[in-house]
């Protein structure tokens, strides 16, 4: 027995005191109203309604029981209609967690933007780098690396693509060896910023095609990317990082691209824009998903139209 189904029907009936009448509303034959009303007096132990050929009333000593069936159906349909309220609303609050990448990448930049568009959704945004359940994590959704989500059935939309660039300041470049090759990176300090985007358990040796016998063994720091950006600006060594996190540095001279002829050697990190997929996703969260792709693409294709002139 559907006893939800059973309390909808037989509060229906009491109401409009006439078994066609239910039926009418709740789209289903009388038969099928009949045996629902029968289905939950006998899970009740109880007469509920008082029948005749002309009449349908309810039984006095099941006015209480009709009473909190009612309260039941009514409280369920009201909670309907605002779950669908909310679904159809484009005002309200999306909650989003965001990578590091995604901060060093302009993501301040889209939320100034967002707000002056929409300026009745409210973003709650939290920054964070470790693996992420997305499916428990209370979040609408991620801008993050793929292969940092852990469930598998999470919808994932590209962002863009970053290739990891050597980067150091001039000023470690005039008073250190020169780097005619990657090989030569063994001599200097390898400040690494790549952990924070790389799957856990996943190689960082920097061994590459051009270099197979390069490790980043000796002296070096394993740092988040921006700490990375920080230290190669300050003359602390080459940094290993994604290369939207130093671009503007680059293209002001502050920090120095090293072999950029061989960087698609050393790999890249890719952002997406990810969530469940669900019918009831409500209409301010595809707004915000909607306003990340337009964003973070158009940036991609700047960079990629750059770099081609070059």
């Amino acid at each position: 027995m559907d006893q939800l189904a059973s309390m909808r029907a037989f509060v229906t009936v009491a109401r409009t005191q006439s078994f066609t009448k239910a039926a009418e509303i709740l789209n289903v034959s009388r038969g099928a109203l009949s045996r629902a009303i029968s289905d939950l007096e006998a899970h009740t132990r109880a007469r509920l309604l008082n029948r005749t050929t002309r009449h349908v009333s309810l039984v006095e000593a099941a006015r209480d029981y009709y009473n909190a069936c009612a309260r039941i159906i009514d409280e369920l349909e009201q909670a309907e209609r605002r779950l669908t309220d909310d679904k159809m609303s484009e005002c309200g609050y999306v909650r989003v967690v965001v990578h590091p990448l995604a901060v060093v990448a302009g993501m301040s930049t889209m939320l100034q933007a967002f707000a002056a568009t929409a300026p009745c959704i409210k973003v709650h945004a939290t920054v964070q780098d470790g693996p992420l359940n997305l499916v428990d994590s209370g979040y609408d959704l991620a801008i993050y690396p793929p292969d940092r989500i852990t469930n598998s059935t999470i919808v994932s939309r590209p962002l863009f693509h970053s290739r990891f660039v050597l980067v150091a300041s001039p000023k470690y470049l005039e008073r250190n060896p020169s780097v005619s090759s990657i090989c030569d990176l063994s001599a200097h300090r390898i400040v690494d910023g790549r952990e924070q985007t790389l799957k856990k358990g996943a190689d960082i040796s920097l061994e590459t095609s051009l270099c197979p016998d390069f490790s980043l063994q000796g002296s070096h720091f394993t740092v988040p990317a921006e700490i990375a950006r920080e230290i190669a600006l300050a003359g602390g060594g080459i940094a290993l990082v994604p290369e939207v996190a130093v671009r503007r540095d680059i293209a002001q001279g502050d920090l120095r691209e090293i072999r950029p002829g061989e960087s698609a050697s050393l790999g890249g990190v890719d952002l997406a824009v990810q969530y469940r997929q669900l019918s009831s996703t409500p209409r301010r969260t595809k707004t915000f998903i909607d306003a990340c792709l337009g964003y973070f693409r158009a940036l991609d294709r700047e960079r990629e139209a750059s770099t081609v002139s070059e």
